[in-house]
Order: structure tokens, then sequence, then C-alpha cells
């Protein structure tokens, strides 16, 4: 028997059962020694009153802060077998109202298979993820920044109060870590919103913005007009998701002034390969801000160093200069041209 602690506090007994497959065939000599081994077999169980998951605690009580987000996320994972040296499967079913039915089959597997949701963007009224579009925004001047960026953070609190509703119920360590959460989305919005007001304020930041998104425009029309068999032309109009734009626009003010507190912040993104487009492109701004801030040889110099896993940097050098340092390159001879320092990577 096995006594355990939910997160909520209260005690479950429950009856464990282990199950082990001993092979007692004879061995035998080459070259028939094959036949006597047991290869990646199943065991399977069954119970008519059904298996009941368990609660593994030891995500819960850690003092791991991603541990415990780990635990937060899939809090409604259920595990009702484990494996020795394998995987372990179930089945799980539901009813007409969609109410979950007893798990009555457990069994071992070798190869497991999952299921994993695609995640699509979200569109938003009121804010415009255009590149092309964000590039005339930034030549038109302030005012336009504003009607393009400026319902972002307002969507983005509208999320958070949506979020902040579904802790409702949580075990205690469990609200504990959405509170956290929580603080860490006021910290971002807040950031955004930071930064679309310097573009507002700053000619030379939003100068660099608007070089930026026309950059960004250029190398996605090429890379879809060689996708689709097109003339660049005549693909849609290239997009930023919501996340890219929110990490570009959350950065600025870092990149922008020396003087920041956020120069101390390393922002991470787990998007691969879409996070590249964002990373490229507060890339791009961060060139093309030292630029337009310092002549000559003030303008030159390394401005981003990428570190990457080797197996991927040859494709993110490549992606690197057909997303930022190519379109620049195209544009140095007219607004960024520095004499003979010219933008390349390396």
């Amino acid at each position: 028997m096995l006594r355990q602690k939910t997160p909520e506090g209260a005690e479950e007994r429950l009856r464990v059962i282990t199950v082990f497959l001993v092979n007692r065939r004879r061995s035998t000599k080459a070259p028939y020694k094959d036949v006597a081994y047991a290869f990646q077999t199943r065991i399977e169980l069954e119970c008519a009153d059904g298996f009941y998951p368990r609660s593994d605690l030891s995500t819960y009580q850690s003092d791991d802060f991603e541990l415990r987000l780990g635990d937060l996320h899939y809090r409604d994972v259920r595990e009702y077998a484990v494996g020795r040296n394998t995987s372990a499967g179930w089945q799980e079913r539901r009813d007409a109202t969609n109410d979950p039915l007893p798990v009555t089959r457990v069994w071992t597997d070798f190869l497991p298979q999952q299921e994993v949701e695609r995640v699509v963007p979200a569109r938003s009224d009121g804010v415009e993820f255009g590149m092309e579009a964000l590039a005339r925004a930034a030549v038109s001047g302030a005012e336009a920044v504003s009607a393009a960026l400026d319902s972002l953070p307002e969507l983005y609190a509208e999320w958070r109060r949506g979020q902040e509703g579904m802790m409702t119920g949580l075990a205690p360590r469990r609200l504990k870590t959405g509170q956290a959460l929580l603080e860490n989305v006021d910290t971002a919005g807040s950031r955004i919103r930071d930064g679309i007001d310097l573009l507002k304020r700053d000619t030379v930041a939003r100068e660099a913005f608007g070089l930026m998104n026309t950059a960004m425009a250029m190398a996605n029309r090429r890379r879809e007009a060689v996708i689709q068999q097109k003339l660049p032309g005549d693909v849609d109009p290239p997009t930023w998701r919501p996340f890219q734009l929110a990490f570009v626009l959350l950065n600025l003010v870092g990149v922008t002034d020396r003087n920041s507190g956020e120069r101390e912040i390393v922002d991470l993104l787990f998007f691969r390969p879409a996070a590249a487009r964002a990373y490229l492109g507060l890339a791009a701004y961060a060139i093309v801000l030292r630029r337009l801030r310092g002549s000559g040889v003030l303008g030159a110099g390394i401005s981003v160093i990428m570190r990457y896993t080797l197996r991927l940097l040859t494709p993110l050098v490549s992606s690197a200069r057909s997303n930022s340092c190519g379109p620049m390159m195209t544009m140095a001879g007219r607004r960024l041209a520095n004499g003979r320092w010219k933008l390349d990577s390396g």
C-alpha cells in the first residue's frame, strides 16, 4: 500500500503493483542464440475498475523554479503506469459529456507516441504586423507609429487578465508559481510599451526601426519568391508574428539606451526556427542604429555576436546573411553608406 499526498493536501491510499517478465528460456549456442532472447516484449494489464493516476510531487515541492513551472504547465497530465527500462502507455477515454472514463488498460511501450498540438499565431485587430507598413509608419512619424502599435500592450494586458482567471483553484505552490509568471508578464508588457514610446520620441531609433523592417521585408519577399516560384513583388506582404514583434519591441530600450538597466537582461525565445526572425530583426536594428549614430569608424565594428550549436551554426549564419546583411548592403548605397566600412557577416 502507498500513501501519497496530493498538491491540495489530501491523503490518498493506493495499491501499487509491479510486474516483471522473467526469461526462463535455456541459452543455446550459435547460430541459434537469438531464439532464446526476449526482445521488446510487451506486458499489458487490465482492470475493470480502472487504474488510478500517480501524483508526482517531486516537481511540485522543488525549489527550482523551472521544475515548478513544468509542474504548473502539466498539472492536468495523468500518469497511470511507469516502465522500467521502457516507457508505458494507456488508453484514456471520455463519455458523451466529455467526462473522463476509468483507464482500464496499461502496457509497456518501447516506442511511445505523443501528439503535439500546433501553435498558430493569433491575429489581433488594431495592431499593425506588416513589415512594410511598419516601415512606412516609421517614416511618417510618431503619430503613425502610435496608431500602428499602441494597441499591442493593451491586448497583451487583456490576455494576461484571462490567464489570471485560470488560476482559480490552484494548489498553494502552483498559485505562487502562477503569480510569479504574472509578474513577469507585467514586466514584459511594461517593456513593450516603453519600446513603443521610444520609437515615438526618438527620431534616430524610429528611423532604425523603419530601415530594419524594410530590410526584413526585402529578405522575406526574396525567400518566399523562391519557395512559391514567383517574383518578389507578387508574394503576400511579409508580416511579423505577434511574439516576434513583441520581442523586438521589448528589447528596443535596452539596445538603444547604453545606460538602461535592461542591458543586464538576457531574453530568450524557444520557438526555433520562428524565433530566428525575431533575433535577426533585433540584430538588424542594432546594426542600423550604430550606423545612424556614428560616421566612419564610429559606425563600424562588431555589432552582433551569434553563438550557436555547431550543427545549426551554418544555416543560422546563412539566414543572417539573407535576412539582414544582404538587404542592408543593398540599402548601404543609399542611407547606410559609411565609407569603406561595409556591412558584412562572418
